[in-house]
């Protein structure tokens, strides 16, 4: 396991406007978890302190440096296109939150209205849907309602498709199960970034050597402080040994500073 130190400035203010920075939006309903999910990995927020956490009212930038220098736009849930104020081209990734407990329609819309506007402006840009709050359900629930969600939002993409012409069902949407009382957020967090990463096939070929020299059966490239992953080799993630770097490194932010 390699690992890469950052340093983290979130701000609403004063970020410095000299540096180039990757800009993320994150958007869902109020109480779905998006500000949970960027203290959590930002912050180094308990799990269990995010209940407190009071409701996003206005749009908050948060700077975050790591191998690229971050924008994460933590938006209330009211916010709409109209009222982001900035054009959704400039965006590299939106990431919309779902509670996995909400099968209504209304998140499912939002995030719909999002994509189509974005599709016109940036047909390149990533979207990621975090289905969020999976503790909050048994295995087998938890399994079904992100299979419902996947599958409304897919039905309409395809409606939206048959009314209004472009073919907005070929968007690529990736759907992650996230929670942030385990790792799984981590997981989802760092596939987010990859896309977002153009030295990854350079990094990868480099953990690919690394692994094959010293005979190391995994490799991964890791953001200290955040604990996601910004590179691995190219043999498979397997669940057990990513969540127990994370518990490692989690050790070393706890530990680490009493020893320098």
């Amino acid at each position: 396991m390699a690992n890469y130190s950052s340093t983290s400035a979130s701000s609403s203010s004063n970020l410095n406007d000299s540096v180039k920075r990757t800009k993320i939006l994150l958007l869902g309903l109020r109480r779905s978890g998006k500000t949970s999910i960027q203290q959590v990995l930002f912050n180094d927020l308990s799990p269990k302190q995010t209940f407190y956490l009071e409701p996003t009212m206005r749009v908050v930038k948060h700077a975050y440096d790591t191998l690229i220098p971050l924008e994460i736009w933590d938006c209330p849930g009211n916010i709409t296109v109209d009222t982001l104020g900035a054009p959704l081209s400039q965006f590299s990734s939106i990431i919309f939150v779902i509670d996995i407990r909400d099968l209504y329609n209304q998140a499912i819309s939002k995030l719909v209205e999002f994509i189509v506007a974005s599709y016109h402006q940036n047909p390149n840009i990533n979207y990621e849907v975090f289905v969020h709050k999976a503790e909050k359900l048994q295995e087998d629930d938890k399994i079904e309602n992100f299979r419902q969600i996947h599958e409304r939002v897919s039905d309409r993409l395809l409606d939206i498709s048959s009314e209004e012409g472009p073919s907005y069902e070929q968007v690529q949407l990736n759907f992650h199960l996230t929670s942030v009382y385990d790792h799984s957020l981590h997981e989802a967090f760092s596939r987010v970034l990859h896309k977002l990463v153009d030295s990854l096939p350079y990094l990868e070929d480099l953990l690919n050597g690394f692994c094959a020299n010293s005979q190391s059966p995994k490799a991964f490239l890791f953001d200290i402080s955040s604990r996601l992953y910004i590179a691995t080799d190219a043999s498979p993630v397997d669940s057990a040994t990513h969540n127990l770097c994370c518990d490692y490194l989690g050790m070393i932010n706890a530990f680490g500073p009493l020893y320098r």
